[in-house]
């Protein structure tokens, strides 16, 4: 970012206006962190409750119950161990302080869908030294789906074509080959497969606990496996999106509505029941859905919020889950992400998923004057800076509107609580 402001000095033929701003830049960000913060949305718990709740279960003899926590990226070429920083500043805010060495690998497959593979998803274990504190991480890596078709535009890269770019031009140029082409393929045919992966990385989270996974498997997740119902029943459950990640977790989530049922399959007893009872928790990161509901086909159910989800509505037995909790966060100067509307997630989002959306305004990138020209911040930072802010990890973990928030919270975000009608 320094180089792009000393670059538009620099265009303006005064390289003293370049310096200028550089320093400028150093010094604002040598001063007092003023990056705004705003919630909207209910009181709620973060994901450190459900640890302190399982906790307290253990310390009495009872550790059935497991916290298992999925991470879907976004646009861009990924590879496994793409979430190290985030896990290791989130697993510091929930003290969990011993990793196994090792962790297990599931190369993911799906006979209905013509892929050879849909992707990687990485199983790490968490726990405290106490051992009454356990967190199952989930990484999926899916990038690979899309590679072959961003294939098509690869040329573009080479020197043959890159190098009659400025600098600061062919840099942006290659980001948007490598990010932006993810949107439109999985606007296409390759949609399929990328939603596939998902499917299969969440019939794997209620296939046991660490123990009942291998070291490596390649094969696909057995959806009809008895057991499933015991864990969904048992387990908590929550995702962490970023970017594209939002929309690919949304339409997929509805997967879960039809545990109880599978084509040309027996029914899973219980399974309806237990995914109703369910309250699911998605955290979006860039968050992408407005964007990408452009074009689409709309949800099935719509605009029926209370019917579907309050207790006596005249389909409440048809609901998904008992409450989707979306917590959509978006910095304001990010060019792709959008915040969630009320309006949005009542005509947009499937209503039997029971959507209750929280939406956190938070500048990601720090702004920085342009004497009088106004303010900037780097995009790119605003897009993919939320793994490293303190105070994003202190909401995941902790939420917001109850005793106990985080200190930074409290300090430097401010709170718009919204009640929801019909929960």
């Amino acid at each position: 970012m320094l180089s792009l402001i000393v670059a538009l000095g620099l265009l303006s033929g005064c390289e003293s206006f370049g310096k200028g701003v550089t320093k400028a830049i150093l010094e604002q960000a040598e001063g007092e962190d003023t990056r705004a913060c705003h919630i909207e949305g209910p009181a709620s718990d973060g994901l450190e409750s459900l640890l302190r709740e399982q906790e307290n279960e253990r310390r009495k003899g009872d550790s059935r119950r497991h916290l298992k926590l999925l991470m879907v990226h976004g646009i861009g070429k990924h590879l496994p161990g793409y979430s190290g920083r985030f896990t290791e500043h989130l697993m510091r805010e929930f003290r969990l302080d011993v990793r196994g060495r090792n962790y297990k690998e599931i190369v993911l497959r799906d006979p209905g869908v013509t892929a050879d593979r849909l992707g990687e998803l990485r199983l790490s274990r968490y726990t405290n030294k106490e051992r009454t504190r356990e967190l199952l991480f989930y990484e999926l890596t899916w990038s690979e789906i899309t590679d072959a078709e961003k294939a098509i535009i690869e040329f573009d890269d080479s020197a043959e074509y890159a190098f009659r770019r400025a600098s600061l031009n062919a840099l942006l140029k290659k980001f948007l080959n490598s990010h932006v082409p993810d949107s439109l393929v999985f606007l296409g045919e390759p949609h399929v497969p990328i939603l596939a992966s998902v499917r299969e990385s969440l019939c794997w989270m209620t296939h046991g606990d660490w123990n009942d996974y291998a070291d490596f498997a390649d094969e696909p997740c057995d959806h009809l496996r008895s057991e499933r119902v015991k864990y969904v029943r048992e387990d908590d459950f929550a995702i962490v999106t970023h970017s594209l990640g939002s929309r690919i977790v949304l339409d997929s989530l509805q997967y879960f509505g039809n545990l109880s049922r599978t084509a040309d399959a027996p029914r899973l007893p219980g399974g309806r029941e237990a995914t109703q009872a369910m309250e699911f928790r998605v955290y979006m990161l860039a968050n992408q859905l407005p964007l990408l509901e452009m074009g689409q086909k709309r949800a099935e159910v719509r605009a029926q919020i209370g019917s579907y989800c309050q207790p006596g509505g005249e389909h409440f037995d048809q609901r998904i889950f008992r409450k989707l909790s979306i917590y959509a966060f978006s910095d304001p100067n990010d060019i792709l992400s959008y915040p969630i509307p009320p309006k949005f997630a009542a005509e947009y989002i499937d209503s039997r998923l029971c959507p209750s959306p929280t939406n956190i305004t938070i500048n990601v990138a720090t702004p920085i004057s342009l004497f009088g020209l106004g303010e900037f911040a780097d995009p790119g930072e605003a897009h993919g800076g939320y793994d490293r802010d303190e105070r994003v990890i202190s909401l995941i973990a902790h939420g917001v509107g109850h005793g106990d928030m985080a200190e930074i919270v409290k300090e430097r975000c401010t709170w718009l609580e919204t009640t929801e009608n019909g929960f």
